[in-house]
């Protein structure tokens, strides 16, 4: 992903949409306060933050943990369309 889209993205953005994926995650696993309080608890020891490129190092890495995730529910949604039967011996 180019840097520059990364760097538009808002922190706030950043903090609903993981806040989302961690509510989603934790629907899926039954704990849904548990992932969105380790959101909240990561976010928070970084607010103070003021160094823009430490800031934008952190935002890439949120950033790619949003997209590792996407990617994966893609590839799993992707073979259950496909089903199975390839894998078996």
């Amino acid at each position: 992903m180019d840097a520059s889209v990364v760097k538009a993205i808002s922190v706030l953005k950043l903090y609903r949409d993981s806040l989302r994926l961690a509510t989603h995650l934790g629907r899926k696993s039954g704990n849904v306060e548990a992932l969105r309080s380790e959101v909240r608890k990561a976010f928070r020891a970084n607010m103070d933050e003021t160094d823009p490129e430490k800031i934008q190092t952190m935002k890439e890495a949120a950033f790619r943990g949003l997209g590792n995730y996407i990617f994966v529910e893609a590839q799993k949604m992707a073979g259950s369309e496909e089903g199975t039967d390839g894998e078996a011996n």
